[in-house]
């Protein structure tokens, strides 16, 4: 549970790096002999916001249900099924676009290749342009359904995860710090579940925030564009600012529960007088 409770902290830490700069002066590491043009991690495929982020958020959350050793069973254990298979379908779903724009490019380059005379293509043309076109023909596509999708699964899998973080807080103590840190984040997926209702009945009920609330349920991006004085969502000050205080209090509530758990972990390591 630690471990995903702080995967799940460093979720703006690829936001932060590519807004200091500093993502373009760390080396990535040569694990096999390539000769290419990706030197520093902005250049990667993990420096890219639709794989960071979404990755490590399903990471995260599997790993809050987890099974522990020492932990003691609850009633509400059935619970850590679904949540799993909930982070399961927000991979999927968040892979969609990676998989679309990839199919694109792989598309465009064998259209390159077919342009070469026959005796000059590669073996793998026909194999390029079968693998695409058989996805945008027949694969899913980046819709705004998708979206509102990848908003309801992402807030319930964060719901249910509550629920053993609400536990592993009440077997340290505290009443009143369990609360207060796992709260904000039940009631912000409770909000986001019925955003995405509100959207589902009527899309235009929500007005130009419409897409700000259909989004993950961690926005890490808005929480580092906001401090780095470039906000990405052009829409009103006053709502940039208003995601920018629930992301602040989802963060800081996560990070809160880490170092709780962390301490209270740590304490136990102590040898007993």
């Amino acid at each position: 549970m630690l471990a995903g409770l702080w995967i799940l902290v460093l979720l703006p830490l690829m936001d932060a790096l590519q807004a200091s700069g500093f993502a373009s002066r760390i080396p990535v590491p040569q694990v096999f002999d390539f000769r290419g043009t990706v030197r520093t991690i902005d250049e990667s495929l993990v420096g890219d916001f639709l794989v960071y982020a979404p990755l490590f958020f399903c990471i995260g959350i599997v790993l809050l249900f987890s099974n522990e050793r020492g932990r003691r069973r609850n009633a509400l254990d059935w619970t850590r099924r679904w949540g799993i298979l909930c982070s399961y379908v927000v991979f999927l779903l968040g892979a969609v676009q990676l998989l679309f724009l990839g199919s694109l490019v792989l598309i465009g380059i064998a259209a390159v290749f077919l342009s070469i005379p026959l005796k000059y293509q590669p073996h793998t043309t026909w194999l390029f342009a079968e693998i695409s076109s058989g996805f945008l023909r027949h694969g899913a596509q980046p819709k705004p359904s998708c979206d509102v999708a990848l908003s309801g699964f992402s807030a319930i899998a964060m719901l249910l995860a509550c629920i053993p973080l609400f536990n592993a807080l009440s077997s340290i103590g505290g009443k009143r710090v369990r609360v207060i840190l796992v709260a904000p984040l039940v009631l912000f997926s409770l909000k986001q579940l019925a955003s995405v209702g509100q959207y589902c009945v009527n899309p235009m009920s929500l007005g130009p925030t419409a897409s700000i609330l259909t989004g993950r349920y961690f926005r890490p991006d808005v929480l580092v564009a906001y401090f780095a004085g470039s906000p990405t969502v052009p829409y009103l000050t006053k709502a940039t600012f208003i995601m920018f205080v629930g992301e602040a209090i989802k963060w800081c509530c996560v990070l809160g529960i880490a170092i709780w758990l962390s301490v209270a972990q740590i304490a136990t390591w102590r040898p007993k007088t």
